[in-house]
C-alpha cells in the first residue's frame, strides 16, 4: 500500500511512503488508539422481504453510527416459509423499483450525513440477476435430442429439437416460450455422429462433427451416415431457469449468465443507469461499492462464446467432446479428465474475465468498487474459478466464516467454510489491501456475546482478514417488540441485541486489529505454488499445508507466479508484496509448462524450490507433445539430492526436502516460537511496516497461559498495544539473544496482544527470571507499570541486580447480599435482592430465571487509602455477557472479554465507596421462558432456534448476570 490513512471527524492524517518511520509509527499509534472509518466493522443490513420503515432505517443508521461501526451492506433478501411460518413480515415494494428506489436512496444519503460507507448487493437475495434479465442474458444450459441413424438411412433427415428436461429437483424450469412452445432463446450449437455402442475411446478420430450439414431453419441434416449405427445428438444452447436463491416476494427473476461479459454489462448498467440520476456523483455519495454474493448456482452451465474460447486457450474444438459432458464413459478416463481439465479451466477464464474483471471495470469507470466472495466457498458450491485469481480480479476480495459451525471435506481436515487464508493471499499478492470477511455467520439465534465471537474473530485475524463484514443487521421496522424480525441465519447484530448498548468497545477492539493489519505487510518465509487446477481452494492455515511450527507462508497462482516472481540475492521476491527464503511447489504430478519454465529460470536465478517433480502436463492441450516435454525438463531440473547450506546444486529443484529442512539448513529460526508451540496453544501473524514489526498472539485456550516466547528481532524496542484498551505499554522484561528477542508472555482466556517491535531505540530493560515452579513468570503489562500475576513476588534482573516484582494482592471480596434492579415490564421484579451472586437463571423467580434485558447490580464497600504508588483493582470473576461498571457514580468502563478487571485507584474515596454494575445478557432465556411458560414478552419471526429446529423451549438456560466472585486487588506495579 502507497499511503497510511485515518481518518477522524476534523482530522485527515497520512503518512507517505517517503516519509519518516518514526512518524509513520505515530500514526499507527493513533490509528491503533482511535481507529478511523475503513477499519471498523461493517454489516450486511438485512431489508427483510423488502420491507422497510424509513423512521427506523434512519436509527439504525445512528445506532450503527454510536456503536462504531463502519457502515452498511444494503442486502434486500426473502425467507425460507420455516423462517417465518406465521408470515409476520408482510412483502414490501418490487427490489430496484422506483419504491425500493426511494428509500435506497434515502438510506445512502442518511449514510453519508453520518461518514458511513455503503454498499449495496447487486441482487434481492443472490446470484445476480433479478426481474429485468431477458432470456437472451439469463443463465444457460445444454440440451440434445439423439437420433440413430445407420448407413442405410436417408441421405436427408430431421433432427428433433431437444426436450426441455426438468431441473435438478425434477421441476418444470421457468424459462420463457414462444408461440412455437419452444423456449424464447435457443441457438444450435453443434450436431455430432457418435458411433452407436462406443465407449472408452482415447481419443476424438472416431467422432464426426457434422454441424456444417445440418440446416437450423429446416432442423434437417443432410449427410449420409458410413456404414454402421450411428448416434447423432443435436445440441442447443437454452436457458436453464435458475432463479434467484431468496428473493422477496415481489422480486422473483432468473439469474445471469454469469460467463458472458453481455449479462454483466447488462446486470451491472441496470442498477448504475437506476441510481445515478438519484445519487449522483458516486465519488461524492456514501455509495462506495457494489457487491456480488458467492456464485452457488447449480445447474450444469453453458455460454454462447464457450467453444470459441476453448479454441482459443487449448488449441482444440470442444464440439467432439460434447457427447462426454453427458456420458463419461465415452472416453478413457485419462482421455476425459483431460478434457474436464480444459473444460473447466475455460469457465474459470470467461467467469474471471466476462463477470467479475467486467464488473470491476463497469465499477471504477463510474467511481465505484466491486466487491466479492469470487472464491467460494468454491468447493462447497462448485465455483468454476481459480480461486486467487477470481479474488485478484475484484476492488476488494471477500470471504466468510462461520460462528459454531463447520462443514469438512470429506478428508475430515479441511473446513469448506472457513475461508480467510485463501482471501488474504489473493488480497496480498494481488495488492489489493483490504481483505474482507463476511463474519459471525450463525445458527445460534441470539445465544452468544461478544466474548464468543472473538475467539473465531482472533482466528481469522491470524489468518490475514483484515476487515469485518458481520452477518448481519437485521432491519427491524416499527411494531416488532423484541428482539424482532431476523434472518433465519446469522448473528443478530443488530440495535434490538440486549447488549447493543454497550457493544462499542468490542466494535473498536476488532477497528484495531483490522486498522493495524490494513497499514502493515504480511510477513512470512515460505512462498508457497497452489498449482493450476480449477476449481483450486486455499484451505485454513496449517492444514492441508504447513511449514512447520513457527513459521508462516504465503500463497500465489500461477498468473502471479509467471508475471511477478523474481530473485534478488537468493531470495523470492513478489515486488511491493514480500520477500521469501523458499519457495514450494506442493505435490501436483501436472504442472502448467509455462509455470515449469518460470521455475526453471528462478532456479537458475539461484531461487531455492522443493517439491514434487511433475510428471507431465494435465489437460489434453497440445498432448502428448505437452507433457512429454514437461517431463524431459524436470528430468533435468529436478534433484534428489537433499538440500544443503554448503552443498547447493545452483539450477535445481530440490524434490525430497521439505520447506521447513531448507530453512533449518539456512539457519533461518522461527519467526516466532516457544516451548510447547506443538500443542497450539498461541497462534500468530507477523506483519511488518518500514521497520516496525506486529506480532499479534491469541491464546487459544480458555485458561491463563504464560509462556516465555522468542521473537526472531533484534535491537528493537519490544512494545505491548493491547486491542481491547488500546493502551501501548513498553515490555520491560526480556533477553535479547542473538537474532531472537526473549520474553515472558502471559494471556487472560483467550487473550489477544499485539507485540510490537519498534524501530526506536530500546530503553533500559530487566532480563527474564523464571516463575513459580521454574517456568515463565507470569507479568502483567499496564500504563503504571508491570506487576506479578503469581502467588508470590517474584524478581527480574538488571545486570547483578535482581529487582522485586510485586504480585497482585486480594484485598477483600465483597461478600454479602447484593441489591438489584430490572427494568419494568420484562417479568422480573423492579427490584430484588441476592444473598449472594449466582446466575438468574438459578433464581426462584420466574420472571428473574427467565429474563433477558440489563439489570443493575448496586453494593457498599470500604477500602484503605492506596499506598504511595499502589494501584487497586476491582475484579468481577465471571458474568454473561457484557458488563459496565461505575465506582462512585464514575465510570469505569465496559468488560466483554476475561479478565473483567478495572483499575479503580482514582475512582476510589475514604470511607464508604459506592458500586454499580450492569450486566447485559442475550434473549435467549426471555424466548425460552416465553415458550415454556405461555408468556408474551419477545416476538420474532424465528418461532425455532438453531436453523429453525429446535423448539425455544428446548434451548438450555444460559447463565446471565454477575456471577463473580467481585474481589478488590492491591499491588505495586514496577516502573520500567
Amino acid at each position: 500500500m502507497g499511503a497510511l490513512i485515518l481518518v477522524g471527524t476534523a482530522t485527515l492524517l497520512s503518512f507517505r511512503i517517503g516519509q519518516k518511520p518514526s512518524d509513520e509509527l505515530i500514526v499507527l499509534k493513533e490509528g491503533f488508539k482511535r481507529p478511523p472509518l475503513p477499519a471498523r466493522p461493517k454489516v450486511y443490513w438485512w431489508w427483510l422481504n423488502g420491507y422497510v420503515d424509513t423512521v427506523r432505517l434512519k436509527e439504525e443508521l445512528r445506532a450503527i453510527k454510536n456503536a462504531g461501526l463502519g457502515g452498511v451492506d444494503i442486502f434486500e433478501i426473502g425467507l425460507p416459509p420455516a423462517s417465518d411460518p406465521n408470515r409476520i413480515i408482510p412483502a414490501g415494494p418490487a427490489f430496484m423499483g422506483d419504491q425500493s428506489l426511494d428509500v435506497i436512496q434515502m438510506a445512502i444519503q442518511e449514510a453519508g450525513k453520518l461518514n458511513l460507507e455503503v454498499g449495496l448487493n447487486l441482487a434481492s437475495s443472490w446470484n445476480a440477476g433479478g426481474s429485468w434479465v431477458q432470456p437472451k442474458h439469463a443463465a444457460k444450459t445444454l440440451y440434445f435430442s439423439k437420433t440413430t441413424l445407420t448407413g442405410s438411412s436417408p441421405a436427408r433427415v430431421k433432427l428433433p429439437f431437444p426436450t426441455i428436461t426438468p431441473d435438478r429437483q425434477g421441476n418444470p424450469r421457468k424459462i420463457e416460450y414462444d408461440d412455437t412452445g419452444r423456449p424464447v432463446y435457443r441457438e444450435d450449437v453443434a450436431v455430432i455422429a457418435v458411433p452407436a455402442g462406443a465407449g472408452n475411446l482415447t481419443d476424438t478420430s472416431a467422432i464426426i462433427n457434422v454441424t456444417k450439414h445440418f440446416d437450423a431453419a429446416s432442423e434437417t441434416l443432410a449427410w449420409q451416415a458410413p456404414a454402421g449405427d450411428w448416434d447423432v445428438y443435436r445440441y442447443v444452447c437454452s436457458n436453464s431457469g435458475e432463479q434467484l436463491i431468496r428473493p422477496t416476494p415481489n422480486s422473483l427473476g432468473p439469474i445471469i449468465d454469469h460467463f458472458d461479459s453481455t449479462a454483466t454489462e447488462m446486470h451491472l448498467m441496470y442498477f448504475i443507469d437506476r441510481l445515478k440520476p438519484r445519487i449522483g456523483d458516486f465519488r461524492q455519495s456514501a455509495l462506495k461499492y457494489l457487491y456480488l454474493a458467492s456464485y452457488e448456482a447449480k445447474e450444469f452451465t453453458w455460454t454462447s462464446s464457450l467453444p470459441a474460447t476453448f479454441r482459443k486457450l487449448h488449441g482444440y474444438d470442444i464440439y467432439k467432446f460434447l457427447p462426454a459432458i453427458y456420458t463419461p464413459a465415452l472416453f478413457a478416463s485419462n482421455t476425459y479428465e483431460g478434457f474436464q481439465v480444459d473444460f473447466t479451466k475455460t469457465f474459470s477464464e470467461l467467469m474471471i474475465n466476462n463477470h467479475y474483471r467486467k464488473s470491476k471495470e463497469i465499477c471504477n469507470r463510474y467511481g465505484l468498487k466491486i466487491t466479492s466472495e469470487a472464491g467460494g466457498p468454491g468447493h462447497l458450491h462448485h465455483i468454476p474459478v481459480e480461486t486467487l485469481k477470481a479474488l485478484g480480479s475484484l476492488d476488494i476480495p471477500r470471504g466468510e466464516f462461520w460462528y459454531n459451525r463447520t462443514f469438512f471435506d470429506k478428508d475430515s481436515i479441511v473446513d469448506l467454510i472457513w475461508l480467510v487464508k485463501e482471501i488474504a493471499a489473493a488480497s496480498h499478492i494481488y495488492k489489493r489491501g483490504m481483505v474482507e470477511e463476511e463474519a459471525f455467520t450463525s445458527y445460534w439465534d441470539w445465544q452468544e456475546g461478544p466474548a464468543n465471537l472473538k475467539v473465531i474473530a482472533d482466528r481469522a485475524f491470524c489468518e490475514g482478514m483484515n476487515r469485518l463484514v458481520i452477518h448481519g443487521f437485521p432491519h427491524n421496522p416499527t411494531g416488532f417488540g423484541y428482539p424482532g424480525i431476523a434472518y433465519f441465519a446469522g448473528t443478530h447484530y443488530n440495535d434490538r441485541r440486549v447488549w447493543w448498548p454497550k457493544i462499542k468497545p468490542f466494535n473498536d477492539y476488532l477497528a484495531r486489529i483490522s486498522f493495524i493489519l490494513q497499514n502493515t505487510d504480511f510477513v512470512a518465509d515460505v512462498l508457497h505454488y497452489y498449482g493450476d487446477n480449477v476449481p483450486n481452494l486455499v484451505p485454513p492455515k496449517n492444514t492441508r499445508f504447513s511449514v512447520g511450527p513457527g513459521y508462516d507462508y504465503e500463497i500465489v497462482n500461477t498468473e502471479v507466479l509467471i508475471n511477478n516472481l523474481t530473485v534478488d540475492k537468493g531470495e523470492l521476491v513478489l515486488p511491493g508484496v514480500g520477500r521469501y527464503k523458499v519457495l514450494s511447489i506442493g505435490n501436483e504430478s501436472g504442472m502448467n509448462p509455462q509455470a515449469l519454465a518460470k521455475l526453471k529460470l528462478l532456479a537458475e536465478q539461484g531461487a531455492i524450490i522443493v517439491g514434487q517433480k511433475p510428471a507431465g502436463s494435465a489437460g489434453l492441450t497440445h498432448q502428448p507433445k505437452a507433457s512429454s516435454e514437461v517431463a524431459a525438463a524436470a528430468n533435468q531440473l529436478w534433484t534428489t539430492s537433499a538440500f544443503t547450506r554448503t552443498a547447493r546444486e545452483n539450477g535445481k529443484i530440490y524434490a525430497t526436502t521439505e520447506p521447513v529442512k531448507v530453512l533449518e539448513a539456512l539457519q533461518v529460526s522461527p519467526d516466532f516460537s516457544y516451548s510447547d508451540q506443538k500443542a497450539g496453544t498461541l497462534d500468530y501473524i507477523h506483519s511488518a511496516r518500514n521497520g516496525n514489526d506486529f506480532y499479534l498472539i491469541r491464546n487459544t485456550t480458555d485458561q491463563w497461559v504464560s509462556r516465555n516466547c522468542s521473537f526472531r528481532q533484534q535491537g528493537k524496542a519490544p512494545q505491548l498495544w493491547d486491542p481491547v484498551s488500546g493502551e501501548i505499554v513498553p515490555v520491560s522484561v526480556y533477553d535479547q539473544t542473538g537474532s531472537q528477542a526473549v520474553m515472558p508472555l502471559t494471556l487472560p482466556p483467550h487473550g489477544t496482544y499485539f507485540i510490537v517491535f519498534t524501530n526506536e531505540k530500546p530503553a533500559a530493560h530487566y532480563q527474564v527470571t523464571a516463575g513459580a515452579g521454574g517456568g515463565p513468570p507470569m507479568i502483567q503489562y499496564t500504563p503504571s507499570g508491570f506487576f506479578s500475576l503469581e502467588k508470590s513476588p517474584s524478581g527480574v534482573k538488571k545486570g547483578a541486580t535482581t529487582q522485586r516484582v510485586d504480585v497482585l494482592s486480594p484485598v477483600t471480596t465483597l461478600t454479602g447480599a447484593w441489591n438489584l434492579t430490572f427494568p419494568k415490564n420484562w417479568g422480573a421484579p423492579e427490584k430484588a435482592s441476592f444473598p449472594k451472586l449466582m446466575s438468574w437463571t438459578e433464581a426462584p423467580e420466574k420472571g428473574i430465571r427467565y429474563f433477558s434485558g440489563i439489570a443493575a447490580y448496586q453494593k457498599s464497600f470500604a477500602v484503605a487509602k492506596p499506598a504511595p504508588n499502589e494501584r487497586i483493582y476491582l475484579d468481577l470473576g465471571d458474568m454473561a455477557e457484557v458488563a459496565e461498571v461505575w465506582v462512585n457514580n464514575k465510570p469505569m468502563g465496559i468488560t466483554w472479554a476475561k479478565p473483567h478487571r478495572f483499575d479503580i485507584t482514582d475512582a476510589l474515596i475514604p470511607g464508604t465507596n459506592q458500586l454499580k454494575v450492569e450486566v447485559a445478557n442475550t434473549w435467549s432465556n426471555r424466548m425460552t421462558g416465553d415458550a415454556l411458560t405461555g408468556e408474551k414478552f419477545t416476538n420474532t419471526n424465528i418461532v425455532k432456534a438453531n436453523k429453525n429446529l429446535t423448539p425455544w423451549g428446548d434451548v438450555p438456560l444460559k447463565k446471565s448476570g454477575l456471577l463473580g466472585p467481585v474481589t478488590l486487588w492491591t499491588v505495586k506495579p514496577l516502573k520500567p
